[in-house]
């Protein structure tokens, strides 16, 4: 603990000289009735102010450049997906070609959806370009449309996906069962 106690030094001055000259207010003697400290204030104030402006500001566009991303991302698992499909579709055509045609003509025409696959491309493509010019400028409402647009295409077309898988299974049996028929009549 300090105790105050008055040296010569300190003679002319009480204990409450001493403590109100050793705050920050002696150094600015210059300036009337302790405006500097009201002036740091101020500063610190505007400084804060600044700092927090900016802060949102770089918030906000790192919104914006996750938005962007998330839809570039989204547009290249769609494109992956489309080209899985048309595999897929070029796949089970190839596997119509052990079965009888009676049984393979309907399936046949069923997966010559390359026209649409190209279609769906082609939109894509449209999505990307739209992404390239209006990204920049798009409000953060038309950058989630678009992002709920791409994911509801995804969506559909992982459903033609599954559908494409059990058709494959269910070609794949009757695959199985043609050749086992073929094998005793060639006996």
């Amino acid at each position: 603990m300090v105790v105050f106690a008055p040296h010569k030094v300190n003679k002319k001055h009480s204990g409450s000289t001493v403590y109100r000259c050793a705050r920050f207010r002696h150094t600015a003697r210059s300036l009337p009735g302790g405006r500097i400290e009201s002036y740091l204030i101020i500063v610190a104030v505007c400084l804060v102010l600044a700092l927090l402006g900016l802060w949102l500001r770089d918030r906000g566009n790192r919104g914006r450049e996750n938005a962007i991303r998330a839809l570039l991302d989204g547009a290249d698992a769609l494109e992956s997906r489309l080209q899985e499909c048309r595999e897929r579709m070029q796949h089970l055509r190839d596997m119509l070609v052990v079965l009888p045609e009676e049984l393979s003509a309907g399936a046949d025409n069923a997966l010559q959806a390359d026209t649409k696959v190209q279609a769906a491309l082609k939109d894509l493509l449209a999505h990307r370009l739209w992404i390239q010019q209006h990204a920049a400028t798009a409000s953060p409402r038309e950058l989630a449309q678009a992002q709920k647009a791409l994911n509801q295409s995804g969506a559909t077309l992982q459903a033609q996906l599954d559908r494409l898988a059990a058709i494959s299974s269910d070609l794949q049996r009757a695959q199985a069962e043609a050749r086992s028929v073929k094998r005793p009549a060639a006996s």
